[in-house]
């Protein structure tokens, strides 16, 4: 039955979170013919599928995918690639801000593009043309088109099309730490978005009307999703800088990439850490002990140590420490270059707290 079953993984839009429940698997699994996601060389392989020549082809296949909104979709899209320099790379022009990301004719239509077999942020713009060959597909396969903005629904109706029996307790994969949502969104920007992601809008609307039509017959399957952002804080460092998600002065990181990379490793392969929520403590008193060590009574020190809040919530901390250095280097344009010089990493300065006790530094502050 399994060999069957064709899941289209679209970009953001909880396939990840999808794939890893279907094979029972920490992470997703490599992109073949029963999985379409992106290949190595960022190109999709679903583009078979949605040549309309070959819909006698999968006629024989249950075929399912999930749709999200543009709005959200390219939100949440923007918000995890832009610190991921495999992703940004693509782009022939990098984005200064998120408008100019909308902007880029790269990123427009990406669900269009990828559908039918571009690569991600491919050259060649989706067309109209690309759009009836997929909603041809769709109709006359057909494909199953779950919505992400009614997830358990659509899970429900998976299971139902395909046989795929959900475990109860399911992880959601791929959280953003850092991203506005939906209402926190300009109208100038949720209109630019509609304007520039046309093809995308229309697939999405014909898709849910059809998904409206039959969703009543479903019931939310009993699925309990297991949202814990501490659970990706781990996979994220050890790709990542931790601070490159909320930290804006790029340069700060880049002039301490030595240590960052050290501490890093120190703290995933010397202290073996495994617990995201240990991990961000263990990181945040850290660093500012490191800043302490090295620019002692400073008033760089006391203000990052003033925002600094060891009862509240570890990932929060970060964010305001990562705020508070980005405000100390514009209104320090003076002076700032005292406070590029490299940190060094001292794992003397290390404070490192678990469930089985307290480790302390050498180093108090």
């Amino acid at each position: 039955m399994k060999e069957k079953v064709i899941f289209i993984h679209i970009p953001k839009t909880g396939g990840t979170t999808i794939n890893t429940a279907m094979n029972n698997s920490f992470w997703q699994t490599e992109p073949n013919f029963n999985y379409r996601h992106i290949l190595k060389n960022r190109k999709s392989n679903s583009g078979d599928i949605f040549n309309p020549e070959n819909i006698n082809q999968f006629k024989n296949y249950k075929i399912f995918m999930m749709l999200r909104h543009p709005i959200d979709r390219v939100t949440s899209e923007y918000y995890f690639i832009r610190e991921r320099k495999e992703f940004i790379d693509l782009l022939k022009n990098k984005p200064k801000d998120f408008a100019s990301y909308i902007n880029n004719k790269q990123t427009q239509n990406g669900v269009v593009n990828f559908l039918v077999g571009r690569r991600m942020y491919d050259l060649h713009a989706a067309n109209n043309s690309d759009l009836e060959n997929v909603l041809e597909v769709i109709d006359n396969v057909p494909i199953h088109v779950g919505i992400f903005e009614q997830f358990a629904i659509s899970m429900k109706y998976i299971s139902e099309i395909t046989g795929i029996n959900w475990k109860k307790n399911i992880e959601v994969k791929r959280m953003t730490f850092k991203r506005p949502q939906v209402d926190d969104l300009s109208e100038e920007i949720k209109d630019l978005i509609l304007e520039k992601n046309q093809l995308d809008l229309k697939l999405y609307e014909y898709c849910l009307a059809k998904f409206n039509s039959i969703s009543s017959e479903y019931d939310e399957t009993k699925i309990n999703f297991i949202k814990d952002k501490y659970n990706h804080v781990i996979p994220y460092s050890a790709k990542c800088c931790f601070f490159e998600f909320c930290m804006e002065n790029k340069r700060f990181i880049k002039q301490n990439f030595n240590y960052f990379k050290s501490l890093t490793f120190y703290l995933l392969n010397t202290k073996k850490i495994r617990d995201g929520k240990e991990y961000t403590t263990t990181w945040n008193e850290t660093f500012l002990n490191s800043i302490e060590d090295q620019f002692p009574n400073s008033d760089f020190s006391k203000i990052l140590n003033k925002v600094y809040d060891k009862e509240s919530d570890p990932l929060e901390e970060t964010i305001k420490i990562a705020k508070a250095l980005d405000d100390f280097f514009i209104t320090n344009k003076n002076n700032s270059n005292t406070f590029y010089k490299p940190l060094k990493f001292n794992e003397q300065l290390v404070v490192h707290k678990n469930k089985k006790g307290f480790f302390k530094s050498l180093f108090k502050l």
